[in-house]
């Protein structure tokens, strides 16, 4: 749930107090519901909102082990808390193939891929821990737009306070092309750029600011030469992401030494 301003934050803690007073509701109810209030007084992503949720920003420390985390985009495996409930649990349909489902198989295949190198490499289903950090995040999506339409899409965080998003975008795009062959779309939404796994500023369950973040829309589900390679070239697929991971990851490392 979010709340808008503090006078909604105040009504819904004075009813909730009210309800729990009266015994309508539990103590564990009141509380739970509690949690999941998230007020934030400031505009989405600016520097007020971002030391407002995390005030030691600029003193934060990475963990010394490099990790990498791969997003299932739509694999839920829980009971939705109520700021995602709007969170689709298939993505999308097309001829009875699930989007989730091929992310999932593109997923597994990228792990794979990066363990062989060494990377330490967390699967993640749609739903993530609060403020979460990794030194890459790569949430794994495919679309369904208009059948003529081929190709894939890469997006940064609207605000990356990484600094990095825009190196790990370019490094996935050029190894995307090289194993796939796809026309790379250069057109982004604001459904990625303000993807709720990057929103800080909006949801608990979503990346620590200091995480550089990219969505892929892997192809085009409706889009019969995209749909032929996610579903039987899945393995082009990850090549392509993982290598892109890796040339990151190197750069980076590149720079600071």
């Amino acid at each position: 749930m979010l709340v808008k301003n503090f006078l909604d934050y105040t009504k819904i803690l004075l009813l909730l107090s009210l309800l729990n007073s009266q015994g309508i509701i539990n103590e564990e109810t009141f509380l739970n519901i509690l949690s999941e209030i998230y007020y934030q007084p400031y505009p989405e992503f600016s520097r007020e909102a971002l030391y407002f949720r995390f005030p030691n920003f600029d003193n934060f420390q990475k963990p010394t082990t490099t990790k990498i985390a791969i997003q299932v985009g739509h694999l839920v495996e829980e009971k939705l808390p109520p700021e995602l409930l709007k969170i689709s649990k298939i993505g999308a349909v097309v001829n009875d193939i699930k989007e989730v489902e091929i992310n999932k198989n593109i997923a597994i295949k990228i792990k794979e891929k990066l363990e062989k190198e060494g990377y330490q490499v967390e699967i993640l289903p749609a739903i993530i821990p609060p403020s979460y950090y990794a030194d890459v995040f790569v949430a794994i999506h495919a679309n369904s737009a208009d059948k003529l339409t081929s190709g894939f899409m890469v997006s940064t965080p609207f605000k990356d306070y990484s600094e990095k998003a825009h190196i790990l975008k370019r490094n996935i795009i050029r190894e995307y092309k090289k194993a796939t062959g796809m026309n790379f779309i250069a057109k982004v939404t604001q459904n990625m750029t303000h993807y709720y796994a990057f929103n800080w500023s909006k949801f608990k369950r979503s990346i620590h600011p200091k995480t550089p973040a990219v969505i892929i829309e892997t192809g085009n589900m409706r889009n019969d030469d995209d749909l032929r390679i996610l579903l039987g070239n899945s393995d082009m697929v990850a090549t392509g992401i993982s290598n892109g991971i890796i040339k990151f990851l190197k750069e980076i490392e590149n720079k600071q030494n």
